[in-house]
């Protein structure tokens, strides 16, 4: 039962961090603990105050608590004035379409399109709000029109292959109107363009995630931003993850924060935590463990393994209120994508190698191991390996029979690292390619065939490092121009990415397919997957680098597989928009087992009732899918 108290209490208005806030003080004989039934309630013991968020929509659900637990409260003119703005806000956020709520001296250095101006006039109106429009629909100019009409210091939090992106984009978009700084290089680099930044009164810093975690302290302490924004924000997720921790603490000086994703959740509401809580800790209103129980259901046996999701229109209801949401679809008239998979035989090497693997995998499951991600991952990419025409040979177990083994566990000494009695180097990997390669034939064929018309150029993903070299050294044989993305020069993404598109001699882009973000690649109506991410967010970003605004020609998607594979599996769970590596990785190796397809159509989960394997692990009922 809430508690409530008779006493009267004025309720104020005030800004931290420029955020509005209403303000109350500590009620006498409640031992300070009233204000915590409200919503986002912080108490200031040092100045014996209770600060709620007065920013839409929450302001209407703090007012409505306050009136709960103080029958008798009084709030300020001012207060009454920043309710009756809000409101409007809020209106004007929720019509369709949005009231102009631009300046009447600001002007479009570029002109916007409808959505993009939708999107910016509900970054207006919500001081906290998510834009998640899908990819290609030109998210970046948005919030670049958000720096010039707030003026306000901004920080872009970013995947490290987009920094050059959003350089590229503010200069277009601006002309020359904001200042920015991209946070690259070495640590001491960093330091250097971070302190020049902030000397320089720079209106926009943009910073990788990865080094974002590592310097939160001397970026808020550096460089006074009230903006921030975290672009591709499905990358903050798990509540242990550094990579939100570091964004969160980030987000606590900024009272205008804004999220950009065209996948926000990939199917699991686990996805969301990360994001709302950039927004504001009290928006989940849930740590990540009360959040997970709350919104997902564990195994009965098992509490680690989720089976289930409860109460997603709760979840639902949060997200709504504060983004909005745009699909190609409505807001492009693109022109249509073809998706062609091509079946290749394995050659009796790889199917002995591959077998091999599947056995010994079911084999150990019905045995009662239990496999880890880490392990899972390992199998799947073996035979995503061994379907590419390669193996990785892992390196000899030199710690078996060691005499210093104890002694190196105990200091967590790892062999092949400095202190290693016997290898104190790191050896080279070791790959073994297979003499014959179907899948490489394939794509061969393929390129010849599309490259036959002078006019025309491809793009071609892979994930191993492998892949890529096995397909740079065909396009050399044959003399094709082509350039290369992968982890080594990523952060030079977007200056490869015109270099191809402005030279008609560079007809082939080969990249990795973690790399496939923020880039353009409208030149190439072509492009083929050699290799195939388990990994959902990066497949849906890489698919869309040539089907976005710009793009007037058809385009055509090849994917080369072999039949009752893993590669057929990871791609109908894609397609069905299953992420596999929680759906493989976190749970058990479904990519191994005969029902694979039947499951994804029936929406069969590991260890449901129908499910093949038991809730124990302790046996197989299955055939295994071998080739």
């Amino acid at each position: 039962m809430t508690k409530m108290t008779n006493e009267t209490i004025t309720c104020g208005l005030s800004t931290l961090y420029g955020t509005p806030v209403l303000v109350t003080p500590a009620i006498p004989g409640t031992k300070d603990m009233l204000g915590k039934r409200v919503l986002g309630a912080l108490f200031m013991k040092e100045h014996g105050v209770w600060l709620y968020p007065a920013f839409s929509p929450y302001v209407f659900d703090v007012v409505r608590d306050l009136e709960i637990v103080i029958p008798n409260i009084q709030f300020t003119p001012e207060a009454e004035a920043h309710f009756d703005l809000e409101h409007a806000r809020y209106i004007a956020a929720t019509s369709d379409p949005i009231p102009s709520q631009f300046r009447d001296d600001f002007e479009f250095v570029t002109d916007p399109m409808a959505h993009q101006e939708h999107g910016l006039n509900f970054a207006l109106c919500m001081l906290r709000c998510g834009i998640f429009y899908d990819c290609g629909l030109g998210k970046t100019k948005i919030v670049v029109d958000l720096m010039r009409h707030e003026r306000e210091k901004t920080l872009v939090l970013v995947p490290s292959v987009g920094i050059k992106v959003w350089e590229k984009e503010i200069r277009k978009h601006a002309d020359g109107e904001l200042s920015v700084t991209c946070i690259l290089g070495t640590p001491k680099k960093k330091m250097a363009l971070l302190r020049k930044a902030a000397k320089n009164d720079d209106d926009v810093v943009v910073v990788g995630y990865d080094t974002a975690k590592l310097y939160v302290k001397q970026i808020t302490e550096t460089y006074g931003y009230r903006l921030i924004v975290a672009d591709e924000s499905h990358k903050l997720r798990g509540g242990n993850s550094a990579r939100t921790k570091g964004a969160v603490a980030l987000a606590a000086q900024a009272n205008r924060r804004l999220l950009l994703s065209g996948t926000p959740s990939l199917g699991d509401p686990m996805h969301m935590w990360g994001q709302l809580q950039f927004l504001g800790n009290f928006i989940p209103g849930l740590n990540f463990w009360t959040f997970k129980k709350h919104f997902t259901v564990a195994h009965k046996n098992n509490p680690r393994f989720v089976v289930g999701y409860k109460n997603l229109d709760l979840l639902n209801t949060k997200v709504t209120r504060i983004s909005t949401k745009k699909s190609k679809d409505e807001c492009l008239d693109l022109p249509p994508r073809t998706f062609i998979d091509v079946p290749f035989e394995v050659t009796g090497d790889q199917r002995a190698a591959y077998n091999e693997i599947v056995e010994e995998t079911v084999a150990d499951i019905a045995e009662g191991i239990q496999y880890e991600a880490p392990h899972a991952a390992a199998i799947i990419q073996k035979l995503l390996q061994v379907l590419s025409g390669f193996f990785i040979v892992p390196p000899p177990d030199i710690c078996d029979g060691c005499e210093y083994v104890k002694e190196c566990i105990s200091k967590n000494q790892k062999p092949f690292r400095p202190g290693c009695v016997k290898e104190d180097r790191p050896r080279a990997q070791a790959v073994y390619r297979m003499r014959e390669n179907p899948k490489l034939d394939l794509l061969v064929e393929l390129v010849d065939s599309i490259l036959e018309k002078p006019e025309e150029k491809v793009i071609i993903w892979g994930y191993f490092v492998e892949e890529l070299d096995i397909v740079e050294e065909f396009l050399k044989e044959r003399d094709i121009g082509c350039v290369r993305v992968d982890g080594r020069n990523s952060s030079r993404a977007v200056e490869i990415g015109e270099q191809f598109e402005g030279d008609p001699k560079l007809r082939v882009y080969l990249a990795n397919i973690t790399t496939g973000t923020s880039v353009t690649l409208n030149s190439a109506r072509y492009m083929i997957y050699f290799g195939l991410t388990y990994g959902l967010d990066e497949y849906l970003q890489s698919i869309d680098r040539n089907h976005r605004i710009g793009q007037d020609k058809p385009i055509f998607v090849y994917r080369l597989l072999a039949e009752k594979s893993v590669l057929a599996y990871v791609v109908a769970a894609l397609e069905r928009k299953i992420d596999i590596a929680k759906a493989i990785t976190d749970r058990i190796n479904c990519a191994v087992c005969a029902r694979q397809t039947r499951c994804l159509d029936e929406g069969i989960a590991p260890f449901d009732e129908d499910c093949v394997y038991d809730d124990k692990l302790s046996r197989v009922i299955t055939k295994p899918q071998t080739l």
